[in-house]
């Protein structure tokens, strides 16, 4: 079985953009989650909804810990294969 790291085919500045990219899709996500869970709040608060608060931990989990778990080796990976030049 070879070791070969997937990015390997790519050049220093290609890697250097997918990482770029990945951080930034990352934060977009986080972002997102929390002004959706904000909104989501301020909504529950108005219309007197408790029931909408059941909803944030899974937006949560979706917005925040989801892209952590698929990004994260990916960037990591990908700085992999940097520092290996």
């Amino acid at each position: 079985m070879t070791t070969e790291n997937e990015f390997s085919q790519f050049t220093l500045e290609e890697l250097h953009k997918k990482k770029k990219h990945f951080k930034r899709l990352q934060i977009m996500m986080l972002l997102l989650t929390v002004v959706s869970a904000i909104v989501l709040t301020i909504t529950a608060l108005v219309k007197h909804n408790n029931q909408a608060y059941q909803l944030i931990p899974f937006l949560v989990i979706a917005g925040i810990v989801f892209p952590l778990i698929i990004f994260l080796p990916i960037r990591k990976k990908i700085q992999a294969e940097i520092d290996s030049r």
